[in-house]
């Protein structure tokens, strides 16, 4: 592979050419090499910099000290002495969480465990990689890898010499997501069937009850068929418009689905890759509403006070969350 050289080492070129020389190390040594844990882990945090930099340098920057961000702009040093700083890998890691809507809760966590790693085989005397269980990470690896470089325009072979045993690994941990959710649901559905028919009368009458349009998206469980909640976590713009026929200030935001919860016969789903082996890992949307006056901080002094007088007697949420428009 090419390796393109930069002057700004926080580039996102810079960082993918020294990603690919640690994934190069990486494929030096067979899957039960320690060695081969480490490099893997190193690569994926530079991977992880580079793709937050092809968003923007500024990112990278650690908001302690005003200079971080100059330099990630491309600026010379205002003072000597100075050392830029980067924020933490966990970090990178939880901004791309929230920016790029494929890298998932589970998919973060991963790699947040390998950071873990890593840092415990540097900074200790643990050996971390040794004895670690391929199965048990790697799959996740490749899933994240892939993600991360398609945010940047590439793929798996800009990466990686041997791209297909990526994509068998990825697609297996797809296939085990899938048996495992399809196992899960069947159980539920056989405690469901064995139910008398009053217990699923009061069950589904629960179940309609608690399924509430501000507490998540409805849908159809997938086991016993009852009204059940998806939820998710916001990804992409919050859009703002003004509905003037209800002088209202409406907010719109794309979710992800993370977690499915049925009340009636107790199915809980976590994780969006098992959500999609069942069909539940559609997008959906959440609405927000609220006046006008709230939404610009309009209100006179006494008027807010009347309304959290209001507020207290009726419990009632300023702001009207629905996840079903």
């Amino acid at each position: 592979m090419t390796i393109k050289v930069t002057d700004h080492v926080w580039s996102s070129e810079a960082l993918f050419s020294k990603a690919l020389l640690y994934v190069g190390e990486m494929e030096h040594h067979t899957v039960e090499d320690w060695q081969f844990g480490l490099w893997s882990s190193l690569s994926l945090e530079l991977l992880a910099r580079a793709a937050l930099a092809h968003i923007s340098p500024t990112l990278l920057a650690s908001s302690k000290d005003w200079r971080n961000i100059y330099h990630a702009l491309g600026h010379d040093a205002t003072e000597k002495d100075f050392t830029p700083r980067s924020v933490f890998a966990s970090e990178v890691i939880n901004i791309l969480r929230k920016l790029l809507p494929d890298f998932t809760k589970e998919l973060a966590d991963a790699c947040l465990i390998l950071c873990a790693h890593r840092n415990a085989e540097l900074h200790g005397g643990e050996q971390c990689f040794a004895g670690l269980t391929a199965s048990t990470w790697l799959p996740k690896y490749y899933a994240s890898c892939e993600i991360l470089l398609r945010s940047m325009k590439k793929n798996l072979s800009d990466f990686f010499s041997d791209p297909k045993i990526a994509e068998e690994m990825i697609a297996a941990l797809l296939d085990t997501a899938a048996k495992a959710v399809a196992q899960d649901i069947e159980r539920h559905r056989q405690m469901w069937d064995r139910k008398s028919a009053d217990e699923q009368r009061l069950a589904s009458a629960q179940a309609s009850t608690l399924a509430t349009r501000n507490a998540g998206h409805r849908t159809d469980c997938p086991a016993c068929g009852n009204t059940a909640l998806l939820r998710g976590q916001g990804r992409g713009a919050v859009t703002t418009l003004l509905d003037e026929d209800e002088y209202e200030i409406v907010q719109r935001q794309t979710m992800l689905p993370s977690s499915f919860e049925c009340f009636a016969c107790e199915l809980k789903i976590s994780g969006l890759s098992k959500l999609s082996a069942c069909g539940l890992g559609n997008v959906f949307t959440t609405t927000w509403r609220s006046s006008v006056p709230t939404f610009f901080d309009l209100h006179t002094d006494e008027e807010l006070q009347e309304a959290e007088a209001e507020a207290e007697a009726s419990a009632a949420p300023e702001w009207e969350e629905d996840n079903n428009e």
